[in-house]
């Protein structure tokens, strides 16, 4: 039964594998965990919409792997009942799947499913990885989720506060995304540095390919870009926290640098980003900034467009915990950046790579001076700013960590 229990891990998640997260932040580290693993049982919840269209070519894909993925709906109706109720099904699903399988491990990634692990280690006596990938509790607030003068919000707020400080001490072993957070969570009841690991963000340097002059001039061409232009890019999800209304400002303020200047934005949320525009750039503008939705396929193939990728976030308490997974991918490629202060490593890393520019998003002075350094932050991409991030940012680096944790878990 030992040497049984040696082969064998749980991983459960609240994302799902089908979701764009998954493919990128999931999947690539869950196939190298299995590699080294007998049986690895994925515990996932999918939204229905993209579970019809695209579960038959994953569970093909897992095939090939030693995966076993149980996936159950995401509930997207209900508010906080549908919540609770998806956090029952996690528990008894959860509960199933140890009974059968006697995990060594149990991964659970993000602060929901954690203290679903918590019960089900004291039957098994699984180790317990707690993937923190943020302060969960602060984000709700900064994202607007829980606001704290509504009681019912509040209370939400400080029991969950206490369920983190639970997890932070029971946990064996805990990942976060940043070295600036540590300070936090020790102060938040870790007891020890040990039992800490930062793996930030990576992504598959294979994926993402350094940017060619050809593959630049297709892109361009799929998304009806003139070829001479120079391309700003967003890439991700609208949202407040990430403050698509000063990207915007940006793109305003160097268009008059920059007549033909143009704007690639890559992201789910196509029709709040074209509402924004109606808000925050002038009408003159709009043909400039092509919108598209696009898959992890496509932002491999369309991002090589970008001369520059401008990733701001709201410099809150919560993000210091905070590691972009759109910056490792336009570095793999040979992309710089510009970003804002206050966001996780992202200072530490722009200076070590020399990939980009930092600013204070909110200063008009900071957009203009970097609207005048344009061209020079372009001389930052290439092959060097790629060969630089890939001994931080490449997936193999992220997946080692992880393997080491899980061999000195096991034994």
């Amino acid at each position: 039964m030992q040497s049984m229990r040696k082969r064998h891990s749980l991983y459960i998640t609240y994302d799902g594998l089908l979701d764009p997260l998954g493919s990128s932040q999931i999947l690539p580290y869950l196939k190298v965990i299995a590699s080294r693993e007998h049986h690895l049982h994925v515990l996932s919840f999918e939204k229905p919409e993209r579970f019809a269209l695209m579960a038959s070519a994953l569970q093909v894909e897992l095939e090939r792997t030693t995966i076993s993925w149980t996936p159950l709906k995401f509930t997207r109706r209900c508010g906080m009942l549908g919540k609770v109720w998806d956090l029952v099904r996690m528990q008894l699903a959860a509960c199933r799947i140890a009974a059968r399988i006697h995990p060594s491990v149990i991964h659970a990634r993000g602060h929901a499913p954690a203290p679903v692990t918590l019960l089900i280690r004291q039957f098994f006596r699984s180790r317990f990885l707690f993937d923190c990938r943020g302060l969960w509790v602060d984000e709700r607030v900064d994202k607007g989720g829980w606001v704290l003068t509504n009681p019912w919000h509040r209370f939400l707020f400080i029991s969950y506060k206490w369920i983190e400080r639970i997890l932070f001490v029971q946990a064996d072993h805990i990942v976060v995304l940043t070295e600036a957070v540590i300070p936090e969570v020790l102060r938040l009841g870790v007891p020890h540095r040990k039992k800490l690991t930062v793996i930030p963000c990576c992504t598959d340097f294979d994926h993402f390919q350094l940017v060619s002059p050809q593959r630049r001039q297709t892109a361009r061409s799929d998304c009806n870009i003139p070829e001479a232009s120079l391309v700003l890019g967003y890439l991700g999800s609208v949202g407040g926290m990430y403050l698509p209304d000063r990207f915007l400002r940006f793109v305003e303020i160097a268009s008059t640098r920059y007549p033909s200047i143009q704007a690639l934005v890559l992201t789910p949320d196509e029709e709040k980003f074209s509402q924004l525009m109606n808000a925050h750039l002038s009408t003159s503008l709009h043909s400039h900034v092509h919108v598209r939705a696009a898959n992890r396929d496509q932002v491999a193939r369309w991002l090589p467009a970008t001369d520059l990728i401008v990733a701001f976030a709201k410099p809150t308490y919560a993000r210091i915990s905070m590691s972009p997974t759109k910056l490792a991918e336009a570095w793999a490629m040979g992309i710089p950046s510009l970003c804002n202060h206050g966001v996780g490593d992202v200072a530490g890393l722009l200076q070590e790579l020399d990939a980009g520019m930092l600013i204070d998003a909110s200063s008009e002075s900071d957009l203009s001076f970097a609207a005048d350094c344009l061209l020079n932050l372009l001389d930052k991409g290439g092959q060097r700013l790629r060969t630089a991030a890939r001994v931080r940012l490449d997936l193999a680096v992220a997946t080692s960590k992880y393997l080491n944790i899980y061999d000195q878990l096991r034994y």
